[in-house]
């Protein structure tokens, strides 16, 4: 008896349903949701390795002596000089675009993750939808707890 065979057997006794038709129906829908989210955890990695890489070029632009006009940069699988200036907006612009990439896959991860959890049955994990304090609420937060601090 295989590993699925044997989930389905279980599921059936379980009394989760008789027909074993339905039951594999079930488990496919999971495995399907399950790769979902194995694969925007992937694109996740993929895409913070290139943010990483993009802060590595930011961070030796800066660090350069100023005298530096131009800078060599692979655009296209092409060299191209370019004045440093021109080289940081483009590297800043591809970092806020990762960013922005990352976010909507994690939100996009976050959905994969809720839908999971309805099909197995699950309840929510609390605290999952959590969103962070913005720069601004933070600081009024602060200014309440002063006074007790």
């Amino acid at each position: 008896m295989t590993n699925q065979q044997q989930q389905i057997h279980h599921l059936s006794q379980a009394g989760v349903h008789d027909d074993p038709d339905f039951v594999l129906k079930y488990l496919e829908e999971i495995e399907s949701l399950a790769e979902s989210v194995l694969a925007e955890r992937r694109e996740i990695i993929e895409l913070n390795k290139r943010r990483d890489k993009l802060r590595e070029a930011s961070r030796a632009m800066h660090k350069q002596p100023k005298n530096i006009k131009t800078n060599w940069m692979c655009l296209n699988n092409n060299f191209l000089a370019l004045p440093t200036k021109d080289c940081k907006r483009l590297i800043d612009r591809d970092f806020d675009q990762m960013n922005i990439e990352i976010n909507q896959a994690e939100k996009k991860l976050k959905e994969n993750i809720r839908k999971l959890y309805d099909a197995e049955k699950k309840p929510e994990i609390r605290g999952f939808n959590l969103k962070s304090l913005s720069r601004e609420e933070r600081q009024e937060f602060d200014q309440l707890l002063e006074p007790y601090i």
